[in-house]
């Protein structure tokens, strides 16, 4: 079909393509080595499986959009059948007639599935446009030039193919699979056309040759734009799952405090090259928005802004890379507000939806550790935090030995007097200090007591497990508790570590290990669900009394521990607990993560209110958690709004409430 000289352009074009493409490849690819080297080529087997689970099912997608979702699949498998199509058309325009899939069964199998897909992804077109640009999704936060050349490319794609197998009818006749061409053939070209005329048949493989060359051209322009554009995912993306962190979410690194000569992120080349990869892995489809609890309750952060900013800042930083990197911006405060920052409450809810798998919480982690660390930049509320874990390891700074006058009148052993016991209840900060927190204290003791467990606690030994430190970028608290503990805790001889704080059991059961400190560590919903189902003790159903269940950050999404608090509330009511709209793996913060409990929320609408607004919706009375700092949250929120017809429980509460 194709001339000589039309090869010749054809290979001339093709390799113009291939330069530009591969020259910001290039680009991008130096850029990102400026960033720290990282290590995450360990399971690659597992890696691989991972991410072509995730790229060819297209599974991620679907979460929380649907129809949105379904039209974005719909284009992605639409092009892995392109891919053979195109292949075919190339082959076609060298040699006439040829068809690398024969001429039977298969190539009809290929040209249906193609017409199948034209049509849809036609219609994904028209729905990603009025989308962006008609009825614009909240999310879609401005009008993207990008994404309308894209939806243009692939509009073009489409009709092009359609109707170039539309004219080779007239050649070659109507081929079976082909059904689109066959009806833009018959109820668009045909009508009035005297189709054994030589000049209909001469105007027609003009229009194929036309065709043939839009469709290529458009591809290889398509190729090119993708490396120059925020479409970039498309390749970035699937190469970012395959590196994705493995193991313990949003997992901190421990800080070398005695070696390292700068701690945190102070610019961009103190990120990680998967870092950076994140950057231009992003898609900005605002998923992580949609469920940010700082986003959404009207505060400055944005998870996508964030990503947004790094990503120009990186590449505006291009030639200074090269010639002056000690002068480049400081992250903190010059390239992201310090506002942005702080607002953050860990809760990890960004992460969990990302289709890229991208990692906000490093990124912000990092930040915070320099701003704390190397310039004692933080919010002023965290002065009182940081002086109360020094002197007396608690963030209220109260008196470090009262932290077990709570069970004075409960019996509770202390480890030191036992010396050896099954299970070693870790109170916590909250349910030690804080008045309200002590009462799911008391009930936990009563209900272990109820089932004769034997435990006991450490009393004025035990000292914060670090997590409001190191959540905050404190890392020399952290470690200075922690190592505490773990020597305290090496002194004694149990089996396991209960706790009711999700947040004490997250960082002893994840994150001590890296400092030598290896325990079974179960949350006290775990441990209440286990007897119950062993029968130990006894609860009597409160038949029509509906309760709603708001699953803590550190328990759920940290932890995967989704099931045990719903069976314990169902033995409870009778029936399965009301789901708030944001529930399980979407779980609305209560906004006391990263610090944020002892943080005053000074924009927008305070986190716990949205989040009690939803459990409101359900009709429960009750919303029962399972973490002190929510229920801390939650009955401050109740008071504030003045819902008094509700009320907040934790899980120990409300069997203790019903023991029989």
């Amino acid at each position: 079909m194709l001339s000589v000289i039309e090869k010749i352009l054809f290979v001339a074009a093709t390799g113009l393509a291939v330069v530009l493409a591969f020259k910001e490849f290039l680009r991008k690819y130096l850029l990102i080595s400026h960033g720290r080297k990282t290590t995450r080529f360990d399971r690659p087997l597992r890696r691989l499986w991972a991410a072509a689970y995730r790229v060819l099912l297209q599974i991620p997608v679907f979460s929380q959009r649907p129809v949105t979702g379904f039209f974005h699949a719909v284009i992605f498998w639409g092009f892995l059948v392109f891919m053979g199509v195109t292949l075919n058309h190339v082959a076609e325009g060298f040699v006439p007639g040829l068809s690398l899939f024969g001429h039977g069964a298969l190539y009809s199998l290929l040209l249906f599935a193609a017409n199948v897909f034209a049509g849809l992804i036609i219609l994904a077109v028209l729905y990603f446009f009025s989308r962006r640009y008609i009825f614009r999704a909240k999310s879609l936060d401005r009008p993207s030039y990008q994404s309308l050349t894209v939806l243009c490319f692939i509009l073009i794609l489409m009709v092009s193919f359609i109707f170039y197998e539309a004219f080779k009818i007239y050649e070659l006749g109507f081929v079976k699979g082909n059904f689109l061409a066959n009806w833009a053939y018959v109820n668009m070209l045909t009508p009035g056309w005297n189709v054994s005329s030589h000049f209909i048949q001469t105007t027609a493989r003009f229009w194929v040759k036309l065709l043939w060359w839009l469709h290529i051209l458009v591809i290889m322009a398509f190729g090119v734009f993708i490396m120059y554009s925020k479409h970039l995912h498309l390749l970035a993306g699937p190469l970012n799952l395959v590196f994705q962190k493995l193991g313990v979410k949003a997992e901190i690194p421990v800080v070398n405090l005695e070696e390292q000569e700068k701690f945190g992120t102070p610019q961009v080349t103190d990120l990680t090259r998967k870092d950076l990869l994140d950057l231009f892995s992003c898609a900005e489809c605002g998923r992580c928005d949609d469920v940010c609890p700082a986003f959404q309750s009207g505060k400055a952060l944005s998870p996508k802004s964030l990503l947004d900013k790094l990503k120009h800042h990186l590449l505006d930083s291009e030639g200074q890379l090269r010639t002056d990197p000690a002068g480049l911006k400081k992250l903190l405060g010059e390239v992201v507000s310090e506002e942005e920052v702080w607002d953050c409450t860990t809760c990890g809810a960004c992460m969990e939806v990302c289709p890229m798998l991208n990692e906000h919480i490093a990124k912000i982690m990092g930040m915070r550790q320099y701003g704390v660390l190397m310039e004692s930049r933080f919010p002023e509320e965290f002065q009182a935090l940081y002086r109360g874990l020094e002197n007396q390891g608690n963030p209220w700074g109260l008196n470090a030995d009262t932290r077990g006058d709570w069970a004075k009148d409960l019996q509770v052993p202390l480890l030191a007097e036992k010396g050896e016991t099954d299970i070693l209840l870790w109170v916590g900060c909250a349910g030690s200090y804080d008045q309200h927190s002590q009462k799911i204290s008391r009930s936990l003791v009563k209900i272990m007591q109820r089932a004769h467990c034997d435990f006991a606690i450490l009393g004025s030994e035990e000292g914060c497990c670090g997590d409001p430190a190191r959540r905050s970028g404190m890392e020399y608290l952290y470690q200075m508790q922690a190592r505490q503990n773990i020597e305290t805790l090496g002194h004694y001889r149990f089996k396991r570590i209960v706790s009711a704080c999700p947040h004490g059991c997250h960082v002893l059961k994840n994150e001590y290990p890296a400092l030598g400190g290896v325990y079974r560590v179960q949350h006290h919903s775990e441990l209440l669900h286990e007897l119950l189902a062993q029968g130990r003790i006894q609860v009597s159903p409160a038949g029509g009394t509906p309760l709603a269940y708001h699953d803590p950050c550190y328990l759920g999404r940290y932890n995967q521990v989704y099931e045990q608090p719903r069976r314990i509330l169902r033995r409870l009511s009778g029936s399965r607990p009301r789901e708030m709209a944001a529930s399980r793996q979407t779980s609305f913060c209560c906004g006391a993560g990263g610090g944020g409990m002892w943080k005053e929320e000074k924009n927008g609408k305070r986190i716990s209110h949205c989040r009690l607004e939803q459990a409101e919706k359900t009709g429960a009375g009750t919303l029962v958690t399972a973490c002190p700092f929510c229920s801390i949250m939650f009955h401050d929120a109740i008071a504030e709004t003045g819902r008094e017809g509700m009320k907040t429980l934790d899980l120990a509460q409300a069997i203790e409430e019903r023991l029989v």
